[in-house]
């Protein structure tokens, strides 16, 4: 009988705990819905940048070395890729990072391949910069580039506006092994002698011109 008593409370016991245990699970999974949602709103869900936020590969270029905002003393350029995203930064005499934003992949093998700096008037400089998205090859290898555009506005490194360009190359493979590769030029002139150089690329037979116009770079 003093068995069975003890029998009867220990169910009893561990319902109780388990009832317990399942409050509390509850109102744990309820903070973390509610945490999800504000997250959602606020943004922070989607930044890359978050504390504790670590990526499983993550490799970086040498930094080659230029004086950016020309003030005697060299300034870095230095690109990345983390879990496949390519990204381009900027660091100051220093080494410290004054500017990054990342370049959109299309594919396998996605890099930066070239950097030119050029001098668009006396108060604004850009980088352009040469990047290949990357190739498929579901059915036929493809592959494509583009330019971005970090341009320096009164040749303050903590100012510099990003923006994605023009396709200016694509290459595929077509039937029975052909394969296509245009050239492409990139030019920097002022067209219209305003004073203002402008960013021209040919490719295929097609010229397009682009002119720094409120903070951003526009097709003429």
């Amino acid at each position: 009988m003093i068995l069975t008593n003890a029998i009867v409370s220990y169910n009893i016991l561990m319902r109780v705990v388990t009832a317990f245990l399942l409050c509390v699970l509850c109102l744990s999974v309820q903070a973390q819905d509610e945490r999800y949602y504000r997250s959602i709103f606020s943004g922070d869900l989607f930044s890359s940048e978050k504390e504790g936020f670590y990526h499983k590969i993550a490799v970086r270029s040498k930094k080659y070395m230029l004086d950016i905002n020309r003030d005697g003393k060299e300034d870095a350029i230095q690109t990345l890729k983390r879990d496949g995203v390519d990204f381009f930064r900027v660091l100051d005499e220093y080494g410290r990072v004054k500017f990054e934003s990342k370049l959109n992949p299309k594919g396998l093998n996605s890099s930066i391949f070239r950097v030119s700096f050029k001098a668009i008037s006396k108060t604004i400089d850009v980088l352009i910069l040469h990047y290949y998205e990357g190739d498929t090859e579901a059915a036929i290898f493809e592959g494509s580039a583009r330019l971005y555009f970090a341009t320096i506005i009164n040749r303050d490194l903590g100012n510099i506006k990003f923006q994605k360009g023009p396709y200016f190359w694509t290459e595929r493979e077509g039937v029975v092994g052909k394969y296509w590769n245009r050239r492409y030029i990139v030019n920097t002139l002022d067209y219209n002698n305003d004073g203002f150089r402008e960013i021209s690329t040919t490719y295929n037979k097609n010229n397009r011109v682009f002119m720094y116009k409120d903070e951003q770079w526009v097709t003429l």
